[in-house]
């Protein structure tokens, strides 16, 4: 939502209770693809700034904070990282982040062609020439298909998601079936990453949930916040894995070895970003019913 106030352009991101506003420079994209509104602007505070139905998905001074802790703690919990599907990430800031690792092939599956052509036009510092990498297949088509009919095995998992909102497309991959999916491409060792939504203790139950239904499909599974400013709020990863307790992993020899000259994530963040407050184990036991194809959840406070 714009509005014109002394001269001046607001861009307001509204949601339920809340209005964030931003100061405009220049409306850059204003459309409807098949599956959501998007809009990119370049604001006074963010820079270019990606909104989807009219929430902040990424902004040119912070992406890279969620973008690192997407994917590095968990190919550092994998090693070595040979082959990597990323579903969701329109961007390509994980993917740009991911080839960092130097894997011999990364498949990158998000359902929403239109928003990927949109990005790679009008978001190239996202993804810097990932999408042209050879090791690179994208493919534009639901992630959970792709998943449930390909034999390949994966060393990692990146579920890249906007929020599980009503009527969305990415609802249905944050259920239990989904995640028994992820497992079965998962390589031996092999590690998935999810977005899994806001600490914020008024909303923290999706979390929780999200949780608690990795938990029914993982013997390992381990939550970390991520502070992107833009989002006004502490949002969440969590890591599963089938042979590895994410939280026991020491990445400092791998990160040293490596030398990805990171800006946010680093081993000393590492090792104590699993230690989360008392309301957020106290939600994973009040909020324990997993998420099903039948009973899913929805983000809320969005509308």
């Amino acid at each position: 939502m714009t509005s014109h106030e002394h001269d001046e352009v607001w861009y307001h991101e509204k949601s339920k209770n809340i209005m964030h506003s931003h100061r405009v420079k220049k409306h850059i994209v204003s459309l409807r693809s098949r599956y959501q509104k998007i809009d990119i602007l370049d604001s006074h505070e963010y820079g270019r700034m990606l909104f989807l139905d009219n929430m902040a998905q990424s902004t040119e001074r912070d992406e890279f904070i969620y973008h690192e802790m997407m994917v590095h703690p968990c190919l550092f919990t994998h090693q070595p990282v040979r082959t990597v599907c990323i579903i969701g990430g329109a961007e390509g800031a994980t993917l740009r982040e991911v080839l960092k690792h130097d894997p011999q092939r990364v498949v990158m599956v998000d359902i929403d062609e239109e928003l990927v052509q949109i990005c790679r036009e009008h978001l190239p510092e996202w993804s810097q020439g990932a999408f042209e990498d050879p090791r690179v297949e994208l493919k534009c088509m639901d992630g959970r298909k792709y998943l449930e009919d390909t034999h390949e095995v994966f060393d990692a998992v990146l579920v890249d998601l906007s929020d599980p909102m009503e009527n969305a497309p990415s609802t249905l991959l944050f259920t239990r079936e989904f995640y028994r999916t992820v497992s079965e491409r998962l390589a031996p060792g092999g590690c998935v990453a999810v977005q899994s939504e806001s600490f914020n203790l008024i909303r923290v139950e999706t979390h929780a949930r999200v949780r608690n239904t990795l938990k029914t499909v993982f013997p390992f599974v381990s939550g970390y916040p991520c502070l992107t400013h833009s989002y006004h709020e502490i949002y969440s990863f969590t890591l599963a894995s089938k042979t590895k307790d994410p939280a026991g992993v020491d990445v400092e020899a791998a990160c040293k070895q490596k030398n990805l000259r990171l800006r946010y994530y680093c081993p000393e963040l590492h090792r104590g970003m699993f230690h989360l407050p008392a309301y957020v184990y106290e939600a994973y036991r009040q909020f324990d019913r997993p998420i099903a194809d039948n009973d899913v959840i929805y983000y809320p406070g969005k509308r």
